[in-house]
């Protein structure tokens, strides 16, 4: 959608362009390279496939954007791809290396966190735009700091 946005002069952002290829590219890929049939030893994969998206992300940001301000995209991403990383190594540990199958507390909050993640971070490749104040808190807490 970010492509069609860009060549309809829609959205211009290439900081958000390139942010949502690099999530498409690895989405894709990762929805390509799993079974059908999911296995614990999958969470690893994903976790294996949303580090090197953040990286991709950041090494994207270092070398095309750098004298660029930061947009929210790429800090939505990257703290989304980090939250459903942990979430990815914790279910991956407890199912795989733990060996539990029987849900408990821990997958829930994993069904649900993954997916409210995955939805912001839809929301905020489509819009651009800080949604849950986390640029101007960080922005307030710099300048407190500052301050002191």
């Amino acid at each position: 959608m970010n492509i069609f946005f860009y060549v309809l002069a829609i959205n211009k952002n290439l900081q958000t362009l390139s942010c949502s290829v690099i999530l498409a590219t690895s989405y894709g890929v990762s929805d390509l390279s799993l079974s059908t049939q999911f296995h614990s030893s999958d969470f690893g994969i994903l976790l294996a496939y949303d580090v090197i998206t953040i990286i991709c992300l950041l090494i994207a940001r270092q070398i095309l954007f750098k004298r660029e301000k930061v947009q929210p995209v790429i800090i939505y991403c990257c703290l989304g791809l980090m939250i459903n990383s942990a979430l990815f190594l914790a279910m991956f540990v407890d199912s795989h290396l733990l060996g539990n199958y029987q849900p408990w507390g821990l997958w829930y909050f994993y069904s649900t966190t993954v997916n409210v993640v995955d939805l912001i971070m839809v929301g905020v490749v489509i819009l651009n735009r800080d949604l849950l104040g986390i640029q101007l808190i960080t922005k307030k807490l710099g300048r407190d700091k500052a301050a002191a």
